[in-house]
């Protein structure tokens, strides 16, 4: 396979993991986006040695390309998610996988399934999927680490990657930004990273937010906080981040100015309500990455993503990407070292070291793991990271050494004391 995006964390991984094969014996399922980016993602499970199956999360990011792709480097491919067809449910079970990557869709499948195999546990990729097996309530049928709750994922991956993801989406429908008013409705980590690349553009940045506490967050950013329905009308561009149900209804909709742009990157494809407003409007033209519509007289742009898919951003760039798939790999590969149930991989786990059981719910990614691929994505950047020791200045001069000693016999105890206060 030729590597033609920049993703260098994964393709270390990669070269690491053919050499130790940490994952050799282990079946993987991997409900996921089947573009490109995952293709990488599967490179490296077959290069530590997993059997892999992959899920397609949703129909309309089906990429028949990486597909192909996946399937030449091993992995077996569904193209219809689990949701939707129940021999992609049965094949998934009779698969037995010991390690999932998971969309929410296999956690909810083995809480709901008798008899189903036994996993070691995975990897939740979004927050759509946390809140996918929260919302189930009970207890999870097997330990799973919040690869979307990861201070990796929020405070590089999410800040930088989708904030520039649905700046670009705006830039594509050919929208000027610069001195434009956009309204962020939702000040979430997303909604965060889309307000603050709105204000690089040189936006007028709004921020309609439910929460106090985002709220308040949003104001210290030094964004201006209105409320939703009074700042429609004003709005040039309205995005929401919120994953929330009928954010924007008809009757907002209506509210809008004549040519105002709006789009949704939440999960949630009813935040917007389109079947109501495609009725509403008396004209409609298609045009890519957006459908401009005539509504009470008005022009009103709605972005939409590839097949009419209601997130309009495209996916992070592929080297924000690198981040959170290398976080799963290397999840993986700290669950394969772990004991689990009987009937997972008895090969595999028998050279496994010996370490506590994970608690059956969802986990923060261990620390050394972020860890590790913090390390290598600066390395790639060209830092060498944490920086080898100035050795000259760690050795100190014994005459200069005994002169301060008898000058000030004191001197150690204030340095550390000071050390302390620190």
């Amino acid at each position: 396979m030729t590597d033609t995006a920049p993703m260098p964390v994964l393709a270390s991984l990669a070269r690491d993991f053919e050499r130790r094969r940490p994952l050799a014996g282990r079946r993987v399922a991997a409900a996921l986006n089947v573009t490109g980016e995952a293709a990488r993602l599967v490179r490296v499970l077959r290069a530590g040695g997993a059997h892999v199956v992959v899920v397609s999360s949703k129909s309309t990011t089906f990429d028949p390309a990486a597909g192909r792709e996946m399937a030449a480097l091993g992995a077996r491919v569904l193209d219809t998610p689990l949701q939707e067809s129940d021999s992609g449910v049965r094949e998934v079970l009779d698969f037995g996988p010991d390690l999932v990557v998971d969309n929410g869709e296999l956690a909810l499948l083995w809480s709901r399934t008798d008899g189903a195999p036994a996993v070691l546990g995975g990897t939740a990729h979004s927050q759509n999927a946390v809140k996918k097996v929260t919302a189930a309530g009970g207890a999870l049928p097997f330990p799973l680490f919040s690869v979307a709750s990861a201070a990796l994922k929020s405070a590089v991956e999410t800040a930088h990657g989708t904030g520039q993801a649905a700046l670009l989406g705006v830039l594509d429908a050919g929208v000027q930004l610069a001195g434009k008013s956009v309204l962020v409705v939702g000040y979430g980590v997303t909604g965060r990273a889309v307000a603050d690349y709105a204000r690089g553009c040189h936006c007028r940045v709004e921020v309609a937010e439910v929460s106090p506490v985002a709220a308040l967050r949003a104001v210290y950013a030094g964004h201006r906080l209105v409320p939703l329905d009074s700042a429609l009308p004003a709005a040039d561009v309205v995005i929401t981040v919120t994953d929330a149900r009928g954010v924007l209804p008809l009757e907002r909709l209506r509210a809008l100015k004549d040519g105002a742009v709006v789009g949704g990157i939440g999960h949630s494809p009813e935040e917007i309500d389109r079947a109501a407003l495609a009725t509403a409007a008396t004209a409609r033209t298609t045009a890519p990455g957006r459908v401009e519509y005539v509504l009470d007289g008005k022009r009103l742009t709605l972005l939409e993503g590839p097949g009419g898919n209601h997130v309009y951003a495209g996916i992070n760039p592929p080297e924000m990407m690198d981040i959170s798939l290398a976080l799963h790999a290397l999840c993986l590969t700290h669950l394969a070292e772990r004991p689990g149930p009987a009937s997972a991989s008895a090969s595999a786990a028998a050279s496994a070291p010996e370490r506590d059981p994970l608690p059956a719910r969802l986990l923060p990614v261990p620390a050394e793991v972020e860890a590790e691929v913090a390390r290598r994505k600066l390395a790639a950047l060209g830092y060498d990271w944490p920086p080898a020791p100035d050795r000259a200045a760690s050795k100190p001069d014994p005459s200069t050494e005994a002169a301060s000693a008898s000058a000030s016999p004191s001197a150690a105890s204030i340095s550390t004391s000071d050390r302390e206060a620190s």
